[in-house]
């Protein structure tokens, strides 16, 4: 599997932040209310940010007992480790979806004359958006299969 790439990242953050901006737009433009998302999605984002990184853990010890010549290191489970990445995986681009819908949420409502109460529930879901974006790509990042000591570099003769 391949990492997630920045720039589907920055792609799908833009999108989702100009689809909310226009949708929100629309909505006080026409009389009804800002659709906000609840405090109950921000609950959710961290717990699953948090989930994620107590998933870390065992790879995080892992690679120290690599790192310590004293010790034998115990592997981890092959598919643990894919199930990881993937949720991690699945997890920084819903993660970001949300954190470009609550940019463009927040923009939207810091142009309006009055400042609603509307404009927290979008600093929290952003804040908890980004918290969670955040722990995803570091989870991804620390499950990536280490360079093999063993194997001769490229360039070097056999």
């Amino acid at each position: 599997m391949k990492p997630t790439k920045p720039s589907t990242l920055i792609t799908y953050g833009i999108a989702s932040a100009i689809f909310s901006f226009f949708l929100t737009m629309a909505f006080v433009s026409r009389g009804f209310a800002v659709p906000t998302s609840p405090y109950s999605l921000s609950f959710t984002l961290a717990g699953i940010g948090l989930v994620l990184i107590a998933l870390a853990i065992p790879m995080l010890r892992y690679r120290a007992e690599l790192n310590d010549p004293k010790k034998v290191a115990k592997r981890l489970a092959p598919l643990f480790a894919f199930r990881v990445v993937v949720m991690a995986k699945s997890t920084s681009i819903v993660a970001n979806l949300f954190l470009g819908w609550h940019i463009g949420q927040a923009a939207m409502l810091l142009t309006l004359p009055v400042i609603t109460s509307s404009i927290l529930y979008a600093i929290v879901g952003l804040a908890t958006s980004a918290f969670t974006l955040g722990v995803a790509i570091w989870v991804e990042y620390v499950y990536r299969i280490p360079p093999d000591r063993d194997e001769p570099t490229e360039g070097t003769p056999a």
